[in-house]
């Protein structure tokens, strides 16, 4: 499935899940959030929820720090 990620093209090749998605990242779910198609994506769906083809998602990163 081709998807747009923060600005760039990716081709994902999970099962189409957020959770799946973060994990080709490298991202933590804990520290992240989601937008799709510029709609925000709750993480209490990220298991059940699916991307389709051409989605753009923004994947927004939480980092700490002082």
């Amino acid at each position: 499935m081709n998807l747009t990620i923060n600005g760039k093209s990716l081709k994902h090749s999970g099962d189409g899940t957020v959770y799946a998605l973060l994990a080709e990242l490298g991202a933590v779910p804990e520290h992240s959030a989601i937008t799709v198609d510029g709609v925000l994506v709750s993480s209490k769906v990220w298991k059940t929820f699916r991307f389709t083809d051409g989605d753009t998602v923004e994947v927004l990163t939480f980092v700490g720090g002082g």
